[in-house]
């Protein structure tokens, strides 16, 4: 999984803790993540912090035009640990269509999508896998193993896993050096499930090495793409994102 649970354990990382007493502005990419001041020109949206006040903080992310696109509500321990993260997501209309709530020690999360108001998806993810789903159809709850709202992979997680394992190649001299990292790859999936392009959104953390070993093996992966489904059933583009992990040992 997926852009929502990789994107609210980076929030925490990136939020101040502390405790300051002004609010920081943050500028962020395409894919919410924070810019340098030499790639300002990549700026897609606003990110506000709030202080912390008894151990809770508010963060809000605007576009370029203003418009309200998620409220961060975060919570610390005594210590300013982070300890959990709920994240509303808007449509038009700066309407709730998704709320988050991760609980940081445990890495699970509920996801829950709403339309006109109403729930219609649940979602209960264990350290980025799907555990549990049901969805809301005809006001009856049934029972899926599929987010159809976040694009992914047309085979199962396991059989994916298998395509890595198989065909991922560690690069000799990697291994040499004793050179390990995750490559987070970000995929653009259209709406007849191609692939439309792919980045590395962690560039500064890895090799490039393992960057293009990586986006290689997602470029030879020839099972196919799920698109994402909008409120309405409608199939849209949307990015997933997938970490590729290269272990010694």
């Amino acid at each position: 999984m997926k852009k929502f649970i990789y994107l609210a354990i980076f929030i925490f990382s990136a939020s101040s803790f502390t405790f300051a007493q002004k609010s920081k502005t943050t500028y962020l990419d395409k894919h919410f993540l924070p810019l340098s001041n030499k790639s300002l020109g990549e700026k897609q949206y606003v990110k506000k912090s709030f202080p912390v006040i008894e151990g809770k903080q508010t963060e809000t992310v605007h576009d370029l035009n203003g418009t309200l696109v998620k409220s961060i509500f975060l919570e610390f321990d005594s210590k300013k640990n982070p300890v959990k993260s709920v994240t509303e997501e808007y449509g038009e209309n700066e309407s709730i269509y998704k709320i988050s709530t991760l609980e940081v020690s445990t890495k699970k999360e509920m996801i829950e999508y709403f339309h006109n108001g109403k729930i219609v998806g649940r979602f209960l993810c264990n350290d980025n896998e799907l555990v549990f789903g049901l969805r809301v159809i005809d006001g009856e709850q049934v029972e899926t193993s599929k987010n159809i709202y976040e694009p992914d992979f047309a085979v199962s997680k396991q059989q994916f896993k298998e395509f890595l394992r198989t065909n991922l190649n560690f690069p000799e001299d990697a291994k040499i050096k004793k050179i390990h990292g995750t490559v987070t790859l970000a995929l653009e999936i259209l709406p007849d499930g191609s692939l439309n392009t792919m980045e590395v959104i962690n560039q500064n953390e890895v090799p490039i090495m393992l960057q293009e070993e990586a986006k290689r093996v997602i470029a030879s992966f020839d099972k196919g793409f799920r698109s994402a489904l909008d409120m309405d059933g409608n199939p849209v583009r949307k990015w997933m994102y997938v970490p590729v992990r290269f272990s010694l040992g």
